[in-house]
């Protein structure tokens, strides 16, 4: 492996273990919460609030800081103080404006509830939502201060903090949820009977556990050097160029949360205990833990390097990195879209251990339709970040609005569908438009930064769905042979997963082997030389 690949593995593997770290925990979080409400309305009014927070941060300025901070970083480095002066206004600034939204936001939540919930909701699910808000809405200037800290410590080039912070925000709701089953029971479906306690207990623990995140990452950043001084007086230091990114930045994320806001109204118009929006939301994490794990983790690695090249205008490295990407984000999550197929409701079934097999086969399916389009996701989002490497936010712009309009418009199709069916066909939707989108990405990548080789790009991609195929089958019909037979759900998932990933892995990896995948090759070889090594005995001398 060339050192290239090898720092890029190294930080990505650091980024991926934190991140595997805090999504295990988030999956144990997310069952917990499962538990705690079931597929109930009550479920889906703690689901609109816990989404407002987030959405509000990521339409007016998550996607403005992950966007600009790197690259105007990165740039700025070149002044004579290295940047200090630029990062301390454009920090000052990005804190301002976040204190602002979250100000702003929380006398309009019971307009944002009624925006982003069914009309068919009554008065105690809406007022149970528009009280969870309440607590809820101020994670947003943590949301921010978290992801403007990162940054800082991505551009300069610490990147395990951003990924290990989150598992101290996963272990504060672990256990405020623990204490709310001991203390309220399971099962909690009708939102008449949640008192004050019990609101401010789930909705409490979730900005309590985002300000803890945020607030640990000051301390690596000020060992690695970093002094921040606010500052104020923002014209004159370049901000125009910020502002113009931000603009399309926001821009952007608009047309995303607009799609949004349409699918969370189709989720919960879904009639209680059928999957909805609180089950989406289940499957939703399950996507975005190989996604976060492989891709993010890799993305964030090559942003850096893409961003640092673009400010030396060396495209020959911007290409080089997009290939690797690429190829890197093919061999890994093809694989987890197809062995989900094969044992999806299982994986489910023991991921929400302490709920119907009913509630968790619903989640398997959506999650399954979902998984279809982890990899192309990955590309579309790898894409993404090489045209914000070189603060072009325009492009990235028509991506979302191609990705959305697809995405909507196959939604709204699925209210035709019954209740049962209604929330996998709207997981099935952003799978293909995930595909169409990532395609058309790609080749706006090209007529920017030139020609990828997608021909090495597309044999690559095509070994491993060759390689993917028997393993598939193989795991599959060791699922069937399991089914029904074993009277202990919780033994049954688990031989299921557990069986199915012994037969699918060796299997592709045979295959890979077969068919020369280098990067199969390249990620065994990075994960045998992590693996402890056995001290050779001596005998007697």
């Amino acid at each position: 492996m060339s050192s290239s690949n090898g720092s890029l593995a190294r930080a990505s593997a650091l980024m991926a273990s934190g991140s595997l770290v805090s999504r295990v925990l988030g999956l144990a979080r997310q069952s917990m919460i499962l538990a705690v409400f079931g597929l109930t309305l009550a479920g889906d009014s703690w689901a609109v609030a816990n989404m407002l927070p987030n959405t509000i941060y990521t339409l007016l300025a998550g996607g403005v800081i992950n966007a600009v901070l790197v690259p105007q970083i990165a740039a700025a480095q070149k002044n004579p103080d290295g940047g200090q002066e630029y990062l301390d206004k454009l920090i000052t600034l990005s804190i301002l404006v976040l204190l602002g939204v979250t100000a702003i936001c929380i006398p309009l939540i019971p307009f944002l509830v009624n925006l982003l919930s069914s009309a068919n909701w009554d008065e105690p699910t809406y007022g149970l939502s528009v009280a969870f808000s309440y607590i809820c809405m101020p994670a947003i200037f943590f949301y921010g201060l978290y992801a403007i800290l990162g940054q800082v410590l991505n551009a300069r080039e610490k990147f395990g903090w951003f990924m290990w912070s989150p598992v101290l925000c996963n272990i504060v709701w672990i256990v405020a949820l623990g204490w709310f089953i001991n203390a309220y029971g399971r099962g909690n479906g009708d939102p008449t009977t949640f008192t004050p306690a019990m609101i401010a207990l789930l909705g409490g623990s979730l900005t309590l556990g985002v300000a803890l995140q945020a607030i640990v990452l000051i301390w690596p950043l000020h060992r690695s050097g970093f002094r921040y001084r606010p500052r104020f007086g923002f014209r004159g230091v370049g901000l125009g160029a910020v502002g113009r990114v931000a603009g399309w930045t926001f821009a952007s994320l608009a047309v995303a949360q607009l799609g949004l806001i349409i699918q969370t109204r189709v989720l919960t118009s879904v009639a209680q205990y059928y999957p909805g929006k609180i089950a989406y939301d289940q499957a939703f994490l399950l996507f975005m833990t190989p996604h976060g794990l492989i891709t993010v983790s890799l993305a964030t690695a090559l942003f850096t390097s893409m961003a640092k090249a673009v400010a030396i205008d060396d495209r020959d490295t911007i290409r080089s990195d997009l290939r690797r990407g690429a190829n890197l984000i093919g061999v890994t999550t093809i694989p987890i879209a197809f062995g989900t197929l094969a044992i999806g409701t299982a994986l489910t079934g023991l991921i929400f251990l302490g709920n119907s097999r009913e509630a968790t086969d619903a989640i398997g399916y959506l999650t399954m339709a979902m998984m279809l389009g982890l990899p192309a996701y990955g590309v579309y989002y790898l894409c993404q970040r090489a045209f914000l490497a070189h603060s072009d936010a325009r492009t990235p712009f028509r991506m979302q609005v191609l990705n959305t309009s697809i995405g909507t418009v196959l939604t709204i199709a699925a209210l035709v569908l019954t209740d049962e069916w209604r929330g996998v066909a709207a997981a099935g939707a952003q799978a293909i438009a995930n595909i169409i989108s990532a395609i058309i990405a790609t080749m706006w990548v090209q007529q920017r930064m030139g020609r990828l080789r997608m021909y090495r790009i597309t044999r690559t991609w095509v070994r491993v769905i060759v390689a993917c195929i028997p393993a598939t089958l193989a795991s599959y019909a060791a699922f069937l042979a399991i089914e029904n037979i074993i009277p202990i759900r919780a033994l049954e998932s688990t031989l299921k997963v557990t069986l199915g990933a012994a037969i699918f892995i060796p299997i592709y990896l045979i295959g890979a082997h077969r068919m020369r995948i280098d990067e199969v090759k390249q990620i065994t070889q990075l994960i045998t030389t992590r693996l402890p090594k056995r001290k050779p005995t001596h005998g007697p001398a």
